[in-house]
């Protein structure tokens, strides 16, 4: 059997070992522009990348992904940020909950012992200001989560209809290769001798896994209209002239 003691939980002086500790990590976290002096400029400058520094870092990331993409060099995160970051997520992800935590049992053990709550003290204030932080960051996480899914959602809608467009204006290059040759074969070889005039797609090419085409000859120019398949509301239209050159495009639906 174990014997039942009375000992605090907290060791001697932990609390403002604790506080202590809080201070200079918030005060680095704070006041890190003049501890480090650089020339680069800070991205975010606002309360959201103290309390949320992983939003930070997805912009950062994005922003590197495109630079990257452009052909330029990443910039690499100077040590100023480097340092915020860090103390922000010891602050609010590990600090401020282990505290709380702690701290609610020992009064949930108090009260359960003694049948009364412990007056307010300093170190409960401290506890109660750790408990609204971790409050408001569990429920502002809740419409960022919701916030960020919806915007994945909508990249990827948008990433697939640039995907359906760019094989739609493929279709249409090849289409346009076809019409060159039936402008210049004559009429015994079944072209249109110099005119598009009797040119028909074929039963493969009026509607592909892409689109749906209709092309309406107008003597020496030929319009095409491509409806999507997979995004009905959306539309490409365009022109070949007699020298089988593509132009006058028009884009509608989520093709803009």
């Amino acid at each position: 059997m174990f014997q039942k003691t009375d000992s605090s939980e907290f060791a001697p002086g932990f609390l403002w070992q604790v506080v202590l500790l809080t201070v200079i990590v918030l005060s680095l976290l704070l006041f890190s522009d003049k501890l480090f002096k650089s020339g680069q400029h800070d991205i975010v400058q606002s309360p959201r990348f103290v309390l949320f520094p992983w939003v930070y870092a997805g912009g950062r990331t994005i922003e590197n992904g495109l630079l990257a993409f452009s052909g330029k060099s990443p910039e690499a995160l100077n040590g100023k940020n480097q340092v915020r970051a860090l103390a922000s997520l010891l602050v609010v992800s590990v600090l401020c909950p282990t505290i709380f935590f702690l701290r609610w049992r020992r009064r949930k053990l108090d009260s359960s012992a003694s049948g009364e709550l412990t007056p307010w003290t300093l170190s409960r204030v401290f506890y109660s200001i750790c408990g609204a932080l971790i409050f408001y960051l569990s429920v502002a996480s809740i419409p960022m989560a919701v916030y960020g899914e919806l915007s994945r959602n909508r990249l990827r809608d948008a990433q697939a209809a640039n995907s359906n467009k760019d094989a739609i204006i493929d279709e249409l290059n090849m289409m346009t290769i076809s019409l060159s040759q039936y402008f210049v074969l004559p009429k015994e070889y079944e072209g249109g001798n110099h005119s598009y005039e009797g040119y028909k797609l074929s039963d493969n090419a009026l509607k592909t896994a892409e689109a749906s085409y209709v092309v309406t000859p107008n003597g020496k120019t030929v319009s095409i209209h491509a409806e999507s398949i997979r995004f009905p509301s959306s539309w490409v239209e365009m022109e070949v002239d007699s020298l089988g050159r593509m132009g006058w495009w028009k884009y509608g639906g989520k093709f803009l």
